[in-house]
């Protein structure tokens, strides 16, 4: 084990190392703010968390949950995660984890903690094009990879080659076709740090105007639909077979309901918004009235597309 591992404990700030035979005179204290870990902005508690910098940091954080009778759990950029109240739990951020980025023909791979709009950005300056449809959402590629993010009739897996994952037992190199990919799910295990994305390659120097045109497309559309101007994860339902969540509901009479500080959108029925201080369990309130309400109108039980941790 390593000696520079640090988990920090956020109720009484205190940096405690992983490393077993660490001297702990050095220990000090430390400030996490949890808002930098969900951009929902939600009021809750977190007991422990780290930011590992290498796959063997990764490997201690593990360690130390083991040890600890913890729960592991891996966070990106927290786009779609609602986190409540962690005492059993604790989070691995890949937030410090080492860029990078390597382009050769039209295959790029890239760390896992890039953020998907400067991946379509710069691959467009490189004449690489495929994932536009994905430009305008704030999350991590990781994250994006682990739920198959999709829209517009795609999915971010049409784009992947192969990923590395680091767990237990070492990084390995997953193969896309090792990988069971489904309707915002996958199988992976693991902390995912790098991605291999096939994209497509255009010669002409001309069709970068085209490709940025399509970037602009799709933030705009997003723009326009979505509460981008409140705290969010995004769509908080998957959608029903030959249904549209959002649909069902706006239908059901649920745009504008609140419960404290937590609202389901006015512009967007998926979206539950933070529209002033709430808390994780007005959160948690509202989607159980949604999901009864939506049930009792239509027969359908919404499922879950956000990951909710608390325990």
């Amino acid at each position: 084990m390593g000696n520079d591992m640090n988990i920090y404990c956020y109720k009484d700030m205190t940096v405690i190392s992983t490393s077993p035979n660490k001297n702990r005179d050095n220990i000090k204290s430390h400030y996490v703010d949890l808002k930098i870990l969900s951009p929902i902005n939600t009021v809750g508690s977190i007991g422990k968390i780290c930011f590992p910098t290498s796959s063997t940091e990764i490997q201690e954080a593990l360690y130390f949950a083991k040890e600890n009778h913890l729960k592991p759990y891996f966070l990106g950029g927290g786009s779609n995660t609602l986190i409540g109240h962690l005492s059993k739990i604790m989070i691995i951020s890949d937030r410090d984890y080492p860029e990078h980025w390597d382009i050769k023909d039209d295959q790029i791979i890239v760390s896992s903690n890039t953020y998907v709009n400067y991946l379509v950005i710069n691959a467009a300056q490189e004449r690489l094009y495929g994932l536009e449809f994905l430009a305008g959402i704030p999350a991590h590629l990781g994250g994006l990879i682990y739920m198959n993010a999709g829209a517009y009739e795609r999915n971010i897996s049409d784009f992947i080659e192969w990923i590395t994952v680091v767990d237990e037992s070492g990084e390995k190199k997953i193969e896309k076709n090792d990988i069971q990919f489904g309707y915002r799910s996958t199988n992976i295990k693991g902390l995912i740090t790098k991605i291999c994305f096939k994209l497509h390659l255009e010669p002409d120097d001309d069709y970068l105007s085209l490709i940025k045109a399509k970037i602009e497309h799709f933030t705009k559309d997003r723009e326009s639909k979505h509460p981008m101007n409140f705290p969010s994860l995004g769509c908080f339902f998957k959608n029903p077979v030959n249904q549209h969540a959002g649909y069902l509901i706006e239908k059901a009479g649920l745009k504008s309901y609140q419960i404290g500080g937590a609202m389901v959108s006015p512009k967007h029925g998926n979206f539950l918004i933070n529209v002033g201080n709430a808390k994780f369990e007005d959160f948690i309130d509202l989607i159980n009235h949604v999901q009864n309400v939506v049930y009792e109108k239509f027969g359908i039980k919404l499922e879950l597309e956000i990951k909710i941790i608390n325990e």
